[in-house]
C-alpha cells in the first residue's frame, strides 16, 4: 500500500473470486484443474455453481437513475426472489453484477419493449392526472 494513496490496493480486496481458498497441492489435482493445449496457456475449470460468470473488472457500472421507492422495490426483489430462486437452484456466491447483467439481457432477449413502453405511459399518465388534481 503506498503512501500516497491509502485505496491502491482496494481492487485487490474486492474481487469476489476466491483467492484465498484452500488449494489442493497434489501434482494430480493440479494437472486435472488445468489441461494443457497446443499453443494456447492452461485452461481453468470452472464450477457454474460457485464460480461467476465474469469478473468485477469485465463489469462496466452505470448509474441508474429512478425513484426511491423503485430502487427499493427492485433491490428488495433482486435480494428476496431472485437471489433465493438462484440459492434454492443450488447457485453460491450469487454477486449483483450478475443478476443485474441477467436482468438487463432478459429484457432485451426477451424484447420486452411494449411491457416498458407500457409502464412508461402508465408512470407519465399518473404523473399527469396527479398534477391535475
Amino acid at each position: 500500500m503506498s503512501d500516497d494513496d491509502p485505496f491502491a490496493d482496494l481492487g485487490e480486496t474486492l474481487e469476489d473470486e476466491p483467492d484465498d481458498e484452500p488449494q489442493d497441492t497434489d501434482d494430480a489435482s493440479e494437472s486435472e484443474a488445468d489441461e494443457e493445449t497446443p499453443s494456447q496457456e492452461p485452461v481453468e475449470r470452472r464450477n457454474p455453481m460457485t464460480d461467476s460468470a465474469f469478473s468485477y473488472e469485465a463489469a462496466k457500472q452505470r448509474p441508474f437513475y429512478a425513484r426511491e421507492a423503485t430502487i427499493e422495490d427492485f433491490d428488495s426483489w433482486l435480494k428476496y426472489e431472485l437471489e433465493r430462486e438462484l440459492n434454492q437452484q443450488g447457485y453460491q456466491n450469487i454477486v449483483v453484477r450478475e443478476m443485474t447483467d441477467a436482468l438487463l439481457r432478459t429484457v432485451v432477449e426477451e424484447d420486452l419493449v411494449d411491457e416498458v413502453a407500457e409502464r412508461f405511459e402508465q408512470a407519465r399518465e399518473s404523473a399527469s392526472s396527479e398534477s391535475t388534481e
